[in-house]
């Protein structure tokens, strides 16, 4: 086949986010324009592609962003995004079709930019499976990172077998809490929200680093960008917020992803933070989820793994995956 490699522009935005959402494999809410434009313009160079095949029709969109090093021009994945692209037609699951359509994006990219990174859609999130798409990347020569993500299934779950699942400290640990006549509920108030986002400040700071949303945004996902697709849960000890958590609903692959998670750290006496996981867990199994993913575990590109994080989330039963990046220089 023969693939046309053209800009993304604003006019396209109807069509980029229908392929998305209603004709692609590996698309997700996050690859959408409606997702992206959150972001204030400005705040990104869009360097986002569409590829069209030989009879005109769209079969892939390419999410991305020019980033500066020095001199060297990197088009990368769209940072206001999670995961990238490319994104392909759900019916262009093949290696050859992957191939080519890869071949015909790093054509384009090559004779504009130093640097080629690219974080496609892990498969967890997939609706068709993609692994085509990754070998496309180690066919062409790209090199490989790979981030450790932890994920609980829980289809057909119900809180006692979840329960019964976790490793020993952790049944412990959720026992305990339940004996605190906790609540846990969706956050619904402007002021839950900010309280929630406070916790979650708080529970950063340690690190050296902020939320990537501010409160604003969250409240603006709630009513209006991600009405369906983002919740707000709090565990509270009478009116006090104890530990809140901030989910996405992935509807291709129904699974549900822990944005953010955050507990009172000043509390002792019990753990806030394994009562709000083991809650997390009850509620993807309520709404007949899949699966409930905890996210990765490791920085710098899986180069960095935070032991106890990830050991933490094993304690509830986590099953291992891979979220792959691909990295490739041309000059």
């Amino acid at each position: 086949m023969q693939w046309t490699v053209r800009p993304y522009t604003p006019a396209d935005e109807a069509e980029w986010d229908r392929f998305v959402m209603k004709e692609s494999g590996n698309g997700t809410f996050l690859q959408t324009r409606n997702f992206l434009n959150y972001h204030p313009v400005g705040r990104f160079e869009d360097t986002s592609l569409m590829v069209y095949n030989e009879h005109g029709g769209l079969g892939a969109v390419v999410p991305a962003a020019l980033r500066m090093e020095g001199e060297t021009r990197v088009f990368r994945s769209h940072p206001g995004s999670t995961f990238g692209g490319p994104v392909l037609r759900s019916t262009y699951n093949s290696a050859a079709k992957a191939i080519g359509i890869l071949q015909a994006i790093e054509k384009y990219i090559a004779a504009r930019y130093d640097v080629a990174d690219f974080r496609p859609t892990p498969e967890l999130f997939n609706a068709v499976e993609n692994v085509a798409l990754q070998y496309a990347f180690t066919y062409l020569g790209y090199t490989q990172q790979t981030e450790l993500s932890t994920w609980v299934p829980t289809l057909g779950q119900t809180p006692e077998t979840l329960l019964a699942s976790f490793r020993q400290n952790k049944k412990q640990d959720v026992k305990k809490a339940l004996r605190q006549s906790l609540t846990f509920r969706a956050l619904q108030t402007r002021g839950e929200l900010d309280a929630f986002h406070k916790l979650l400040c708080q529970n950063l700071q340690k690190f050296g680093v902020e939320p990537v949303h501010t409160a604003d945004e969250l409240w603006e996902f709630k009513n209006n960008r991600l009405t369906n697709i983002v919740g707000f849960y709090g565990a509270f000890e009478g009116e006090k917020l104890v530990a809140g958590g901030m989910t996405f609903y992935f509807a291709q692959a129904n699974v549900l992803h822990t944005q953010y998670l955050a507990a009172d750290l000043s509390i002792r006496s019990y753990s806030p933070a394994a009562y709000l996981y083991y809650q997390m867990l009850c509620l993807a199994a309520a709404m007949n989820c899949v699966a409930l993913s905890w996210g990765i575990s490791t920085e710098e590109h899986g180069k960095v793994l935070n032991f106890g994080l990830v050991e933490s989330k094993e304690g509830y039963a986590s099953h291992h995956a891979v979220n792959l990046g691909f990295t490739k220089m041309f000059r």
